[in-house]
């Protein structure tokens, strides 16, 4: 029997089609690592985020307790001088 010979363009089409697929191997795993990195990045900025919310948050109840405690300091004082 004689081998069945393939034409050339099929031949080259079966090639580019194995480089696409090769392809887009690569791009889907270099993808999905840069996906993970940007989690990772992500993750450790949603905890930074939070840590300096509460340091603002801790830094803003204090500031309101020290205007309370003024404003109540200066009604007393204002208070006794009337009297």
């Amino acid at each position: 029997m004689t081998k069945y010979k393939k034409p050339t363009y099929i031949i080259i089409q079966e090639a580019m089609a194995e480089r696409i697929r090769f392809l887009e191997d690569e791009l889907y795993e270099r993808a999905y690592k840069d996906i993970e990195k940007l989690e990772v990045q992500n993750d450790f900025l949603k905890v930074f985020c939070n840590n300096q919310l509460e340091i603002i948050m801790d830094y803003e109840w204090k500031q309101m307790q020290e205007q309370a405690a003024f404003i109540k300091a200066n009604t007393r004082k204002w208070r006794a001088r009337c009297s």
